[in-house]
């Protein structure tokens, strides 16, 4: 078969699942209630190609197959094929997980719900196609098609119609999310987005045991820890003054020292907060990108910061592209889930599907 390619449009993932199942979704593609053999005979869709009924629509085993395609074919790519071997947490304490395979079969379900519930929309938002789009699709349609076996075909009942509506489907929907974000634009600010750079030369003062229990320090132990911070922060201020940048390395002189625990962060105000308390957030936030602090005491033990990036672009940037997706797609979600009802209130995954004809199309 060829690689068969459909654009998918960015949807964000539960938390609760690790990253890796960052999002799925679909954007162009067709549909077909009625049944065509090769040379686009009209039959009749039968029971046992359909997967489920969303509103008074169904969705046969051939359009189906174009969104599993598509996932499949992402997913390996950028993980490999052993990616349908990973088994994910679906609750917070991880007692309960899901296979790979059965994550993505529920989120193509989804995303199939989220296309048509869209599209739906089209005519109140005044969407329709340009006769350039309808043209792409039709020469995108008939590549995929004619990527497709013989056996892909009889088995799946695909016919050209399907793939033409699945992908004008995806497109409109595409058209009508965009209006109606045009319309209600989201702004994550920096300050909101923020990411700070910095190095904690941290000398602690505990250690673990064999049973991996903390222990801290002897009082002897924490004063030797305490007289390293001093000199270590000392040497810096030396050679700031004298202009040694050999020596005025943050990171040298935690090697020097052999600090495990020593390292450079990049994390949000809030981490800041809640990692080190209010006492070492005002400081970092007092100092100037560059600026070494003087030792700091924690009750973990002893620390010299160094100011790296008060707001880190790179990383600000990159949380506020994720902060963007996220707040879009909750406002989608308030939207779609009205819009939804009003199809079909009554859907709902698994029971609205017909897992025995799911089941009939491959994932790997």
């Amino acid at each position: 078969m060829k690689n068969n390619k459909i654009y998918f449009s960015v949807n964000n993932i539960s938390k609760k699942y690790i990253l890796l199942c960052l999002m799925l979704l679909l954007c162009i593609c067709c549909f077909g209630c009625g049944k065509k053999d090769k040379d686009n005979k009209e039959t009749v869709v039968e029971d046992g190609t359909v997967v489920f009924t969303f509103g008074d629509e169904p969705i046969t085993k051939g359009e189906v197959y174009i969104y599993i395609n598509t996932v499949k074919e992402k997913y390996e790519a950028q993980y490999g094929e052993g990616i349908w071997e990973i088994t994910l947490p679906k609750s917070e304490d991880g007692e309960t997980t899901v296979t790979m395979e059965e994550f993505t079969r529920e989120e193509v379900i989804n995303e199939i719900i989220k296309v048509k519930t869209l599209f739906a929309q089209a005519e109140s938002y005044g969407i329709t196609l340009t006769t350039e789009q309808e043209t792409n699709i039709q020469t995108a349609a008939s590549e995929f098609y004619d990527g497709l076996t013989d056996v892909d075909i009889e088995t799946l009942e695909m016919t050209l119609d399907i793939v033409i509506k699945v992908m004008t489907e995806n497109t409109i929907a595409t058209m009508v999310e965009n209006k109606l974000l045009e319309e209600n634009p989201i702004e994550i600010s920096d300050e909101e987005a923020r990411m700070t750079t910095f190095y904690d030369m941290y000398f602690n003062c505990y250690s673990y045991d064999e049973n991996g229990v903390m222990v801290s320090y002897t009082e002897e132990q924490k004063d030797i820890q305490y007289e390293n911070a001093l000199t270590a922060c000392s040497t810096l201020a030396t050679a700031i003054i004298d202009e040694n940048s050999e020596a005025e390395n943050i990171e040298n002189l935690a090697e020097y020292y052999k600090l495990d625990y020593a390292d450079e962060y990049t994390i949000t105000p809030e981490e800041i907060m809640n990692t080190y308390g209010e006492e070492v957030y005002n400081l970092l936030y007092s100092m100037e990108n560059g600026d070494y602090s003087t030792v700091v005491e924690t009750e973990y033990g002893y620390h010299v910061f160094q100011m790296i990036a008060l707001t880190d672009k790179k990383a600000t940037q990159a949380r506020k592209d994720s902060m963007t997706a996220e707040a879009v797609e909750l406002y989608l979600q308030e939207n779609l889930m009205e819009w939804q009802k009003e199809i079909d209130s009554e859907f709902t995954y698994p029971e609205s599907i017909n897992m025995e004809v799911y089941n009939t199309i491959k994932i790997n």
